[in-house]
This record gives structure tokens, sequence and C-alpha cells, in this order.
């Protein structure tokens, strides 16, 4: 293998044109007959985590690929979505699952009024337009996650909930109709970032910013992480984003009194949401001696922690590196090389 500086577009290109990304994404707004107040975000919340999606620099799911529901797309002050109407975007991917893989990346985008289930801490589920004070009516929307990553439908999930998770005795959360399998082997490598506006019992927060749109402050801040945090190695992952959330989250509340948000995620399966130019970045392009016509290649920082790993389809790739050792290698081979980033111009494997 021989290194030497070039840019990282090609590979970017490709990154781009072959990913398996799917999103769900759900907005409520007005919920008329639950004596719950109206909200003024959740539907900008939802158009604008679409408009994040369908960017290309930023989540780069085709338009086909983005499934939405809005309290909007419905007459105003009608009790609707229906819950059987949310659920309905969750079962393509529930029957798809149930032989096998979907795709690499599934994102759940929720907002609206939400709450968490008295006997269990991780539930949370979403108000339907048509929940009322005795019959909330809701979807369980992490006992639907559960079910795609008990069976390894998609590589990577990533859910966010932009809502309360507060507690009522009398609101249960009710698991949902679906084929009631074990699972299947590989769950266990499902890579994970489950981001909830607030703690379990916790009341999400909204308000009008700057722009005069109003939002959710949550969404608001994530969005802006998205857009802002310092990449490494010139990835954007679900880590840096978490801790640009927490940094700035009091700055996008302005006057308003919140709670911290609930972030997961496996620091081990870390996933990586996007790639970006680092200022300090070195190109480089990677040739490969004897091309099969199918590499995979592994790169490791200095400590030996893998950075990526990605099926080549040319004898030449290019990758963006900041200043520092890393290792590269054929998966499956022998040949590997340790190298440092700037100082060698080229090296031979």
């Amino acid at each position: 293998m021989l290194f030497h500086h070039r840019c990282l577009q090609s590979l970017q290109r490709r990154i781009r044109m072959k990913n398996e990304h799917h999103a769900i994404v759900i907005g409520i707004n007005s919920y008329p007959v639950s004596g719950l107040p109206a909200l003024e975000g959740p539907v900008n919340d939802a158009e604008d985590f679409s408009a994040w999606l369908r960017d290309p620099q930023g989540g780069n799911v085709p338009e086909e690929r983005i499934q939405r529901i809005l309290s909007t797309d419905f007459e105003k002050d009608t009790a609707l979505p229906f819950p059987n109407q949310v659920e309905a975007l969750f079962e393509p991917f529930i029957t798809k699952g149930v032989q096998g893989r979907c795709g690499e990346r599934l994102y759940i985008f929720v907002a609206g009024h939400g709450f968490g289930d008295p006997g269990d801490m991780g539930t949370t589920a979403l108000y339907a337009g048509n929940a009322q004070k005795m019959f909330p009516w809701h979807v369980a929307i992490t006992d639907y996650v559960d079910w795609l990553r008990r069976h390894a439908v998609f590589d990577e999930i990533v859910l966010l909930m932009d809502c309360c998770r507060t507690i009522n005795s009398y609101h249960e959360v009710k698991e949902p109709q679906y084929p009631t399998t074990k699972g299947r082997t590989g769950a266990d490598q499902v890579r994970c970032f489950f981001a909830f506006a607030v703690g379990r019992g916790r009341v999400a927060r909204e308000r009008r910013f700057e722009d005069g749109r109003d939002s959710g402050i949550f969404t608001r801040t994530f969005l802006h992480a998205l857009q802002t945090a310092r990449p490494r190695q010139g990835r954007v992952t679900g880590q840096q984003v978490k801790d640009q959330i927490h940094n700035s989250i009091d700055t996008f509340a302005g006057d308003a009194r919140i709670e911290p948000p609930e972030i997961r995620l496996d620091s081990s399966q870390d996933i990586t949401f996007l790639y970006r130019k680092s200022a300090q970045a070195v190109p480089v392009s990677v040739v490969l001696q004897s091309y099969k016509g199918a590499e995979t290649l592994v790169l490791s920082d200095g400590n030996f922690q893998k950075i990526r790993e990605e099926k080549v389809n040319a004898s030449t790739l290019t990758l963006e590196l900041e200043p520092g050792l890393y290792k590269i290698a054929v998966k499956n081979t022998d040949r590997q090389q340790i190298f440092e980033v700037p100082n060698h111009a080229g090296i031979i494997v």
C-alpha cells in the first residue's frame, strides 16, 4: 500500500452513494380532546430534522426513504393522527425484519406530548392525536425500537425523542401488536444512539427562537451539534454530538428552565453521524497493490482502536486524517502498516 497526500471527496461520495439509511419522522402539535396544551414546536422540529436528513452534507437520506407523519397533514383541530396511522410507519420494517436485515441505519425522530411507563424506567411513548385523559391512546416508540434492535433489522438505530417523559399511574404503555419472536443472533452488535430531551419523569420544553420559529429546545440544540461538532479523524461521532449538546443546551434554553437530556450510547460501538474535514486534517491517498476487487480496509488510531472499516471498490481511495499515528490493514490478510501523519509522504506495504 502506498500513501500520499490527496483529498477525501471521492471517498465521501462513495460513502454517500452506498448508504442504506431510512428514517421515520413524527411531529404532533395538536391534541384537541386530551386536555393537554397545544404545542407549537413539534411540526417545525420534524420539518427541520427532515431537512437535515435530506441534506447531502447531513444525513443524506433519499426522500423516498423518509417516512413522515405530521399533525398538519390533517384538517385543523381534528384529533389525528390515530395510533394506527403512526404505527403504520413501522410496519414495513417489522414485516421485512421477520425475514432479515433491512438496511444500514434507521433514524427515528419523534416530537409531541409523551410519557413514561410507571413500571418500566426505559419505556417512553408518544400520545396520539386522539389521546384523552381516560383513554390515553399512544404509540410505544421505545418498544418498536427494542423489537427492531432485538431482530437486528438495521446495523444502527438513531432514536431522538423530543417529548415529555412524565409519569401518570393510570397511563401504562401498551406493547404493540407485532410478532412475538425471540430475536436474532447479532442483536448485540447493533450500534445505537438513543437521545431523549429529558430524563424519566421530566418535562421537555419548547420556545420561540430569535428567527421567529417555535422549536423544541432539545431539537434545536441537537441540530446545532450536528452542524458544529468538531470532527476527530474526519468523523463526527455520537459521543462528540452528545458532548456538544450537554455543553450548549443551556445557551439554547435562553430564559427557559430546562432539565438535562438523557443520551445513551455505547462508546465501544459508537456511530458516525457524518464525515467532515477537520481544520488540521491532512489529505492522504491509499493505493492498494495487488488489488483484487473486493478488499476491506481497516483504519485504526495510534492506540489500535478501530476508526473505520470500509469495503473499497477501486485500487485507490482517499482519507483525511488529523496529525497522529495510525495503522491501516487489509482485512483477513497480513498486509498492514503503521504510519504517521503528516511525517510520511508515502508508505509501501
